[in-house]
């Protein structure tokens, strides 16, 4: 058994690491290496330091590199693996994973999103990169929140959310954008990583005060970019998406207008946020009162003038 490990990790050096041609070949060989390093953690086996120095090398700076995408989407991988599982030591698993890149991810997050988009000499694989790593950082949070760990690199997005949020700002597809407020709504609603767990999803961990003020910074950087007006560079026109799929059945009109799909995940995102900076900026007289705050009310009410507004004139 551990002789076909070592050839599973070899194929992956001489595939991967060297950029072979072949996507596919490099892909499997990419999964096979995924599936080694669970076998080796869940197994107490040293991971392979070659392999850890390979991805702490690649990670240290965005650079459009097929490399980088490598590593993020083994590192998704094994974590995947790792939720899936139905065995009790997910947590410390886990957690010999992470020590390696503990302060690494943080670096590459600061590298990726200080891009400057229209420079970019291929657009395509930012994007890629972009995807991969909004993935990594969903099960990062989910990690966050289901299990008892703390490491800063779960706590990235909360650090620096203004980071993930100008993504909104970029001249990128519209799917790109849509990928970002998805993910910033199953955060703020304790949703990430909720299709992983085989069964019935784990219960919540005790209330946790770190993780409040956490979703508070993020909540706080939600209200600050709709002040700033970031929603209006939102635009989703010219091709909705709907459950099931965006492509027009032959015969069916095609009916343009705006996504509601994402005008609800954001009209979602502004409640909670507003729900967790009430929550957390209203004594406890005022949240006693039979009335509504006015304070609370008034906010709604501009927000939501503000983004229903900027929809009906073609804005988001």
């Amino acid at each position: 058994m551990k002789a076909f490990y070592e050839v599973l990790e070899q194929l992956y050096k001489k595939i991967s690491m060297f950029q072979n041609l072949d996507k596919l070949l490099s892909h499997m060989a990419a999964k096979c290496l995924a599936l080694l390093l669970y076998f080796q953690l869940k197994e107490k086996i040293t991971l392979s330091n070659s392999w850890i120095t390979f991805c702490q090398k690649n990670l240290s700076e965005y650079s459009e590199s097929d490399k980088v995408i490598y590593c993020l989407w083994t590192h998704t991988a094994v974590i995947k693996e790792i939720f899936k599982d139905t065995c009790s030591q997910k947590a410390e698993i886990l957690k010999q994973f992470l020590i390696p890149f503990e302060t690494i991810f943080e670096v590459f997050y600061n590298s990726l999103f200080s891009q400057h988009f229209e420079n970019c000499q291929d657009t395509s694989k930012i994007i890629n990169s972009l995807m991969c790593f909004l993935e990594l950082l969903e099960l990062l949070v989910a990690s966050r929140i289901y299990l008892k760990l703390y490491f800063t690199c779960q706590r990235i997005l909360f650090l620096k959310p203004s980071c993930v949020l100008q993504v909104i700002t970029w001249p990128v597809q519209a799917f790109v954008k849509r990928k970002v407020i998805i993910f910033i709504k199953k955060c703020l609603l304790h949703k990430v990583g909720e299709d992983l767990f085989r069964g019935s999803m784990p219960a919540l961990m005790p209330s946790d005060c770190h993780l409040e003020m956490d979703m508070l910074a993020l909540a706080n950087a939600v209200l600050q970019a709709v002040n700033l007006g970031l929603l209006k560079t939102l635009s989703v026109h010219g091709k909705p998406s709907f459950f099931g799929g965006d492509e027009i059945q032959p015969g069916c009109e095609h009916i343009s207008g705006p996504d509601h799909v994402i005008l609800r995940a954001v009209s979602l995102i502004i409640m909670k946020a507003l729900e967790i900076k009430f929550q957390n900026g209203t004594s406890a007289n005022e949240m006693k009162g039979n009335s509504p705050n006015p304070f609370f009310m008034q906010r709604i009410t501009v927000y939501f003038s503000t983004i229903i507004h900027n929809y009906q004139i073609g804005l988001v």
